[in-house]
């Protein structure tokens, strides 16, 4: 079981930082306008309201984070994601023709990366994540367990390798 890399959070985390301070901007100048009335009150409102609506936002996204889950057993890789209401989507091992590691320049630098499968001649990132920790292990595990399922008659080679997939995991 893997979920996505934390890198994921970063755009959530950068706009709430920023969301907050912009709330405290707000609540700043509010503080120190001049006179009485509700003029202060509405604008210390308002940066309350922003800063809650921030807050929740970065929770919301960090919570669909932690329950967004890869799960890959000895026939399938399942994505499970949802707290209290749950979706399940599958991929049989045995579909799987072909499989390879894409992984950018930042990702190789934080190790992360993308399985990209072929299926039924399609190919597609595996249930659409870019960004799995250590995407070499998984393709090892993958390509290690889907060598034990017996192979058709029209299963392809999973990738071209002078190792067996037991010395990739090492």
């Amino acid at each position: 079981m893997t979920r996505e890399h934390g890198v994921v959070l970063v755009p959530a985390f950068a706009r709430a930082v920023l969301g907050i301070a912009g709330a405290a901007a707000l609540a700043l100048a509010a503080g120190r306008s001049h006179g009485l009335g509700p003029g202060r009150l509405v604008g210390a409102l308002a940066a309350a309201a922003l800063a809650a609506w921030m807050l929740g936002r970065l929770v919301r996204a960090v919570t669909a984070w932690h329950t967004r889950r890869l799960v890959i057993t000895d026939r399938r890789a399942l994505l499970v994601q949802g707290g209290l209401t749950r979706r399940v989507a599958v991929v049989p091992l045995a579909s799987i023709d072909a499989i390879e590691v894409r992984s950018s320049g930042p990702g190789r630098l934080l190790r992360y990366g993308g399985l990209v499968v072929t299926t039924h001649d399609r190919r597609a990132l595996l249930h659409g994540l870019r960004r799995l920790p250590d995407p070499d292990l998984l393709f090892g595990l993958v390509l290690g367990l889907d060598e034990r399922i017996p192979a058709g008659p029209a299963r392809r080679a999973a990738a071209p390798s002078s190792q067996p997939a037991s010395a990739l995991l090492r």
